[in-house]
């Protein structure tokens, strides 16, 4: 008899197991967490994590961004437009997930475009023959990326976060609105900028003529900026001072 009373009790564990494991959605794939893996079906995000980790030792990869920062040549690649491409290779994704990634990477960083920045050189103290500081109005490497982020992305600001790459000469900034997109600005293009500018304007302090040079390469939304995916006008509200939105494309 007991031993029918271990077989009953079995049986019965079994089913409370199974109705739990259905309940709770055990047997689904879980959510993406980030907006770029949602592009991806569940085979094709577990290859391309893969191929993005074998990456490590030319790029850095922010998953709550959605940038890839690549170390060389230096530049910046939404993840979301690397899924894309990826999720279009199909099965060769998933038979060679590091390979695809690779050339997709190398790809995005011959050419400037919608979701790929090109960093380049020239922050303050970059060359020791140059008197930076004094045309950044005293500004350092540092200092001039912390004012460039204070403007773009102000302490006081509800909501998105932020990261200065100030090696890379990167700004990456998340922009909330009906969906979450990064915007992403090459300080070195920045600095440029500012330079020239300051020599047409040498008596106006260096912070306002940064913050003309900064709100105007954002709204001419040319060379020098890009964001991960492209920007809703509430996305540019939220960046964009009211004086500079009627110049937004």
């Amino acid at each position: 008899m007991w031993i029918a009373v271990v077989v009953a009790l079995a049986v019965a564990g079994v089913i409370v197991w199974s109705f739990r494991r259905g309940a709770t959605g055990a047997d689904e794939a879980p959510d993406p967490a980030w907006e770029w893996e949602s592009r991806l079906e569940e085979n094709a995000r577990v290859a391309f994590m893969e191929g993005l980790r074998a990456c490590h030792d030319q790029a850095a990869v922010s998953e709550e961004r959605g940038v890839l920062r690549l170390f060389g040549p230096p530049c910046a690649i939404s993840l979301s437009l690397l899924a894309d491409r990826f999720a279009a290779r199909g099965q060769e994704g998933l038979h060679d997930p590091e390979g695809v990634v690779r050339e997709l990477v190398e790809k995005c960083a011959a050419a400037e475009q919608p979701g790929v920045l090109h960093l380049t050189e020239g922050l303050p103290g970059d060359d020791a023959s140059d008197h930076a500081s004094d045309d950044a109005g005293g500004m350092d490497r540092a200092a001039f990326g912390a004012a460039v982020r204070e403007l773009v992305r102000p302490d006081a600001a509800p909501g998105g976060s932020w990261f200065l790459d100030e090696a890379g000469g990167c700004l990456e900034v998340v922009v909330p609105g009906d969906y979450a997109t990064t915007l992403l600005l090459d300080l070195g293009r920045l600095r440029e900028r500012h330079r020239a500018a300051r020599a047409e304007r040498p008596g106006m302090p260096a912070v306002a003529v940064l913050r003309d040079v900064v709100f105007g390469l954002i709204a001419e939304d040319g060379p020098g900026v890009t964001w991960t995916r492209p920007p809703s006008e509430r996305h540019r509200t939220a960046v964009l001072p009211a004086g500079e939105r009627r110049t937004a494309s």
